[in-house]
């Protein structure tokens, strides 16, 4: 079951990255006031994981930008929360791996700040 609820919370997790990244690829025509979500979006999304990782510190004793999905799939697949794979993991790393594509945490952390800083100029270009 725990394999199971695992695998559904992975799934879930695809499908939100897949439709926050794809934002960029709609026109606004399509979805007005599309710029301000996303940029919304973005901080509710990079933000939860500033705070997730600063809560679950005491148990990690380092601090990490963590999603709270991601714990959650880990603790799940029998990770303690002071094991390197949930702090030192993401779940872009995994949806990679399973291309047969290793990146490190920080390179996914680089592509959340850029997801984060295009957003925040595509927000403060429109007009």
């Amino acid at each position: 079951m725990k394999n199971f609820i695992g695998q559904v919370i992975f799934w879930i997790h695809v499908t939100f990255v897949i439709f926050w990244y794809g934002l960029f690829l709609v026109p606004e025509s399509l979805f007005p006031g599309k710029i301000v979500f996303h940029f919304y979006l973005t901080i509710v999304t990079v933000f939860h994981q500033f705070i997730w990782g600063a809560l679950i510190m005491p148990w990690t004793k380092k601090y990490r930008m963590v999603c709270f999905a991601t714990t959650i799939a880990q603790l799940l697949r029998g990770q303690k929360i002071s094991d390197p794979k949930n702090y030192d993991h993401s779940f872009n790393q995994d949806l990679l791996k399973r291309f047969g594509i290793n990146v490190s945490h920080k390179t996914t952390t680089y592509i959340t700040f850029t997801v984060l800083i295009l957003v925040t100029i595509q927000f403060s270009l429109q007009g």
